[in-house]
């Protein structure tokens, strides 16, 4: 999902989601089209990912953005359960069990079995399987911890802000309208795109091996 050219640095960041938004569209379009099991789905959502780093780095360059509070170590948003696209799921229980030794596999299994007070995927303080994070957990920022130590992740009051608003604020705004692409693209397939919680469906990709064909053939998991 690479764009044709260079960045367009001289457009507005506004125009610039807005390519990258039918760029993914197109692509995610394709892709889901022709996908036959787990291991497209997994490319699918890498590469869907791949492009959100692009638009992160891009609107960096086109917007700066105040010093945010998030720092390696903090695992303040990890203590949300948070609900994400199918697809992302089936990618994040993918690097699970292709990355984690057996001991910490178990651990994982065993945190699904009853509800976590946290993201499964959370050990010693970080992301386990970070660069695979589902979208929702890339919006995600702070400008002051105090605030991100009560919930609030992100300037929720500012709403929509458009061109003026700075890298971090468009990024998430971008991740949530994309979100709510593929989820209109996945229904107009026949597929489940209705956000599911992270830790439930982690569950049942665990218990379920052949739940992402069953999810890509239209049926529930």
């Amino acid at each position: 999902m690479n764009s044709d050219g260079p960045a367009p640095y001289d457009a507005s960041p506004l125009a610039y989601m807005r390519q990258k938004m039918d760029q993914a569209d197109s692509a995610f379009r394709r892709d889901l089209q022709a996908a036959t099991g787990e291991a497209d789905l997994v490319l699918l959502a890498r590469r869907i990912l791949q492009l959100c780093d692009e638009v992160a780095e891009t609107l960096k360059r086109m917007s700066p953005t105040a010093p945010l509070a998030c720092t390696k170590g903090c695992d303040t948003c990890c203590h949300s359960l948070v609900q994400v696209n199918p697809l992302f799921a089936i990618l994040a229980v993918h690097e699970a069990w292709h990355t984690f030794p057996p001991e910490r596999l178990q651990v994982l299994k065993e945190r699904l079995a009853s509800p976590p007070a946290f993201c499964p995927f959370l050990f010693d303080g970080s992301c386990s399987i970070y660069a695979a994070r589902p979208m929702v957990c890339r919006g995600y920022y702070s400008l002051n911890f105090d605030s991100c130590r009560q919930g609030e992740f992100c300037e929720k009051h500012l709403g929509y802000q458009g061109d003026q608003a700075h890298a971090a604020h468009q990024l998430m705004i971008f991740l949530f309208a994309l979100e709510k692409r593929l989820e209109s693209i996945e229904t107009e397939f026949g597929l489940q795109g209705e956000p599911v919680f992270l830790n439930m469906a982690a569950r049942t990709l665990l218990d379920t091996p052949e739940a992402p064909e069953r999810w890509l053939a239209g049926t529930q998991p």
